[in-house]
C-alpha cells in the first residue's frame, strides 16, 4: 500500500507546476521542518512553490534555510493558479476549512504521523509508527528518488530532532535513527539544530518552567503528575505560548515514579489545552474523552471557554460563563 501511495504522490508532483505547501497551525520544528524540506525538494525539481503558515514562526527555527519564503497573509488563497496542495503534520485539517474554495479544485496531499488523522486529503501518507512527519516526508522523497540538497536535509533532520527531543522520547525507533543518519550524510548539521532549538532557551522560558515545576501535583482524573500555566503567568514573566511547548516532553523524560504527565495551559482565545505524555500508557485514549487525540504516548486535547483555577491543590478548568 505504501509503495502504491509513493507512486501516486510522485505522479501528482510530476504533473503539477505551481504547488502550495501548508504547515500545521501548531507551529513546531516538525511541521516547519517537513514543510520546508519538501519546499527545497520541489524547488530542486524546478517547481513553482508557495508556503503558508497560519501562525508566526518560533524564533528558534529562524536558522532553517527557507524560512523567509513562509507567508501568513491568507490573500494567498485567492490565487487560482495552484494545481496541487500539500499539508504537513496536521492531524485534522480544521484550520484550512475556510480556504476550501481554493483547495477544493486541486488535489490535497496529507503527510502525517498522528494516529488521530483520519485522512482528509485526496492522498494521505500517514505513518503512526514514525517519530515525526519530517521522517515520513523524507522516506517518501528517498523512495520516490526525488532530488535532494543540503537545505532540504537540514530541514528534515530538524523536524526529526525536535519531535524526538534529540532521540530521547518513547517514539524514537530504528527508522528514525536511520533517517537521521541518511540526512547527516547528505550534509545536515545535527550540532547546529541542537544548539538553535533544544539548547536555545530564553530567560523568560526558564522562569516559566520554574513556575511549572513549583506547581507539580497529582491529578486524580488522569492519574498523572500535572502542572499548569495561565495567561497571567505568561504576562508576568514575559513569555509566550511557544515557551510552553516541550515542557511535557521534558517532564516525561525526567520524572520518576509517574506513568503519565499532564501539562495544562490557557490559550489567548479563552480555551485550555491539555498535553499528555507517557512512556507506558495509551494517552491518546485519555485525550479522546475530551475530543482530543494524538499518539499512544503523546496526545492532547482542548477545552473551549474555560480558564484554569487552583482548588485544593489541584489545577482544574472552569467555565468562563
Amino acid at each position: 500500500m505504501t509503495v502504491f501511495l509513493y507512486k501516486k504522490i510522485a505522479e501528482e508532483i510530476n504533473r503539477a507546476d505551481h504547488i502550495l505547501l501548508l504547515t500545521d497551525e501548531r507551529i513546531d520544528g516538525d511541521t516547519i521542518g517537513a514543510t520546508l524540506g519538501m519546499y527545497h525538494v520541489l524547488k530542486e525539481m524546478g517547481k513553482e512553490v508557495e508556503v503558508f503558515s497560519p501562525r508566526p514562526l518560533d524564533g528558534r527555527l529562524a536558522f532553517l534555510p527557507g524560512v523567509e519564503v513562509i507567508q501568513r497573509d491568507s490573500v494567498l488563497f485567492e490565487e487560482t493558479h495552484f494545481d496541487l496542495a500539500m499539508i504537513f503534520d496536521c492531524a485534522d485539517g480544521k484550520y484550512i476549512e475556510e480556504y476550501r474554495n481554493t483547495l477544493k479544485s486541486i488535489p490535497l496531499i496529507v503527510f502525517d504521523h498522528h494516529d488521530s488523522n483520519k485522512g482528509y486529503g485526496a492522498l494521505n501518507l500517514i505513518e503512526p509508527d514514525s517519530a515525526s512527519a519530517a521522517e515520513v516526508v523524507w522516506r517518501f522523497v528517498k523512495n520516490a528518488h526525488l532530488p535532494m540538497n543540503r537545505p532540504a536535509a537540514q530541514c528534515f533532520l530538524a523536524g526529526i530532532v525536535t519531535d524526538t527531543d534529540v532521540f530521547s522520547t518513547s517514539n524514537t525507533n530504528i527508522p528514525a535513527l536511520e533517517a537521521a543518519q541518511d540526512l547527516s550524510r547528505l550534509g545536515a548539521k545535527l550540532q547546529e539544530i541542537i544548539r538553535e532549538t533544544i539548547m536555545n532557551r530564553s530567560v523568560s522560558t526558564l522562569k516559566l518552567w520554574g513556575l511549572a515545576f513549583e506547581r507539580l501535583h497529582k491529578n486524580p482524573e488522569f492519574g498523572a503528575i500535572a502542572t499548569a500555566i495561565t495567561q497571567k503567568d505568561l504576562f508576568d514573566v514575559g513569555a509566550c505560548e511557544d515557551d510552553v511547548h516541550k515542557l511535557s516532553n521534558f517532564l516525561n523524560a525526567m520524572l520518576e515514579g509517574y506513568e503519565v504527565v499532564l501539562v495544562l495551559y490557557e490559550m489567548k482565545e479563552g480555551s485550555v489545552k491539555g498535553s499528555l505524555r507517557s512512556q507506558t500508557q495509551d494517552v491518546a485514549k485519555m485525550a479522546e474523552k475530551y475530543g482530543g487525540g494524538g499518539h499512544i504516548r503523546a496526545a492532547g486535547f482542548k477545552i473551549p471557554n474555560v480558564s484554569l483555577v487552583l482548588e485544593n491543590g489541584v489545577w482544574l478548568w472552569k467555565s468562563r460563563v
